[in-house]
């Protein structure tokens, strides 16, 4: 089984980040949180159950790659199902994805604090599912895969929190991943893209509100032996749009300032096979963050085949 369950989410985009905090909070998928992960590949037919964990001290970069005073103290939780039916479509292993994040955001210092907004809060982050999954085996060790995901907004909202625990906005989410695994090494990557839709604005100031669309890149290179994995990975960040509001009371949608966030990380990966149940922990080191909260990722990810 070595091998296979850390394959198990292989195409998993789970959440979250934060632009323009005053109207909108998180980009749409957490960068980094399939690093590690077989991103070409699935594992044999089964249904595999994945947990990711986030703590992250963050400071809040704005406008710009100005570092403010503003404190972001944010704690994830994401159970994640994966199911591989062991079925075949144009000749590629087909499997299907499910997530729901959960998250507990607290923010001190800074104008994002001020008046009746709370600082802290726990919630539920929007359900993302990928009902297509599909992974080709190619010569010479190397797997391709592509999927689509779709983001529900179902995520809590509390008007009173500075920094909401989910966005709320319908997205789009087509991803590629590239593996190349030989003789213990793994060698992934994995693109995806983002696609944002109008929504109604959190802010009293706006009336509609659009995210810019996102791109980010994973990677991570590592080499199994014995029970061990080790290695390192990590990210890049890109909003390639400014945000879009409307003003209250209706009109015409216009860029926002400083809403293109950009971030970059890297940092070592541990894991260890203990039989059906994988462990794993990484760390990333910030290397540098613009219009985003930046600063110190300890993550950790377990992964248990179910069936």
């Amino acid at each position: 089984m070595k091998g296979n369950v850390a394959a198990a989410l292989a195409l998993s985009s789970v959440v979250f980040g934060s632009a323009a905090m005053a109207a909108e909070n998180w980009t749409t998928r957490l960068p980094g949180v399939t690093e590690g992960l077989t991103s070409g590949a699935l594992p044999p037919a089964g249904l595999y159950f994945v947990n990711e964990t986030l703590f992250t001290p963050t400071k809040l970069y704005s406008p710009g790659t100005t570092k403010t005073s503003v404190q972001l103290d944010a704690f994830v939780d994401v159970p994640i199902l994966e199911w591989v039916p062991g079925i075949q479509f144009a000749g590629a292993d087909y499997a299907m994805v499910l997530a729901q994040p959960f998250d507990s955001v607290t923010t001190t210092a800074g104008a994002i604090t001020n008046g009746t907004n709370l600082g802290s809060g726990v919630g539920i982050y929007d359900t993302l599912f990928e009902p297509v999954v599909l992974s080709w085996a190619l010569p010479n060790d190397f797997h391709i895969a592509a999927q689509l995901g779709l983001w529900l907004p179902i995520g809590d909202k509390d008007s009173r929190m500075a920094v909401k625990n989910s966005n709320r906005y319908w997205a789009i989410e087509p991803g590629l991943g590239v593996s190349w695994l030989h003789d213990g090494w793994a060698v992934n990557v994995l693109l995806t893209y983002d696609h944002n839709f109008e929504k109604s604005a959190d802010a009293a100031t706006y009336d509609n509100y659009r995210a810019g669309d996102q791109f980010i890149a994973e990677y991570s290179v590592t080499k199994t032996l014995g029970n061990w994995t080790v290695g390192f990975g990590g990210y890049a960040m890109t909003q390639v749009e400014k945000d879009e509001a409307s003003p209250a009371g209706g009109g015409t949608m216009a860029s926002i300032a400083n809403t293109e966030a950009a971030k970059y990380a890297i940092g070592p990966i541990v894991g260890y096979n203990f039989g059906p149940v994988i462990l794993q922990a990484y760390y990333h080191e910030n290397i540098s963050t613009e219009n985003y909260v930046g600063g110190h990722e300890i993550w950790t990810r377990m992964l248990i085949p179910l069936h």
